[in-house]
């Protein structure tokens, strides 16, 4: 059985950074390219463990923040891998560029296979990741929500401290209910944070559907094409003045790579003034 607890946020190449929380894209005149993708623990469409495929993708796109879920450390399936920490090296690698990234686990398990092994450095876990191609993000921020679901947040200092926050909602039919309070709270706590963000991550809903509404509500829907199979459950949410969306897309991956990278498309959404 999972035990499911947060924890502080793990970083590689990530500095604490003061920044001023103006939210005007506008101001500044300047593009953004937002992308969430649930790498799915680095598992491709030809169902093996493959995690370059994943930076592959990120590497070719260069978005100026992204959002993974199924992030995983210290999982004996996924080679003990240190997901966030490789994902980061190997953008620099791929681009030249130093990729700060932040880490927040959802749950662990007891598990400790890849610490007695010496191929990690503690228990198996699986959480969100925040990606941008900088040398430090700003602070970021945890917020729990119902159903050992958590929520993302940093300031990007490309973005004169624009919140951008990450998440990903309970799965299946089965769990409407959970989806509808980790909505409540998920929207309680981003109108805290001002009044401009971007929301982004895997909400294991449909654009249509009642949970999503309360978040709609609040929030404008970047759209784009179907990211899981025939549906979209994948999104890219904006508020506030400042945000003009230019487009936004799914990212077919296979025609790049020969398989899938995920059993999710990446969505990518491009702001500007």
């Amino acid at each position: 059985m999972r035990t499911r607890l947060t924890s502080t946020v793990i970083a590689a190449a990530v500095v604490y950074a003061a920044f001023a929380p103006k939210t005007s894209l506008r101001a500044q005149g300047a593009t953004l390219r937002v992308m969430t993708f649930n790498i799915q623990h680095g598992i491709d469409g030809s169902h093996k463990y493959n995690l370059q495929r994943a930076i592959d993708v990120i590497a070719k796109v260069q978005p100026d923040i992204v959002g993974l879920q199924e992030v995983t450390r210290n999982h004996p399936y996924y080679n003990c891998d240190d997901q966030p920490a490789k994902i980061a090296a190997g953008l620099r690698s791929a681009t030249g560029r130093t990729w700060a990234v932040a880490y927040e686990q959802e749950w662990f398990t007891p598990n400790v296979e890849c610490r007695d092994s010496g191929r990690g450095d503690g228990k198996e876990t699986e959480g969100l990741a925040l990606l941008a191609p900088i040398d430090a993000l700003g602070k970021t921020t945890m917020t729990p929500l119902p159903v050992s679901r958590i929520a993302l947040a940093a300031r990007l200092p490309s973005a004169n401290g624009l919140p951008i926050i990450v998440t990903h909602l309970a799965s299946g039919k089965q769990n409407v209910e959970a989806r509808r309070k980790e909505v409540d709270a998920l929207t309680r706590w981003s109108e805290k944070l001002g009044p401009t963000s971007i929301l982004i991550g895997d909400f294991n809903a449909r654009p249509d559907d009642e949970e999503m509404k309360p978040v709609l509500a609040l929030y404008r829907d970047a759209g784009g094409g179907p990211t899981h199979g025939d549906q979209r459950i994948d999104f890219v949410l904006y508020r506030g003045p400042g945000l003009t969306l230019q487009k936004v897309e799914a990212v077919e991956t296979a025609s790049w790579l020969g398989a899938e990278a995920s059993d999710h498309k990446p969505l990518l959404a491009t702001f500007n003034k």
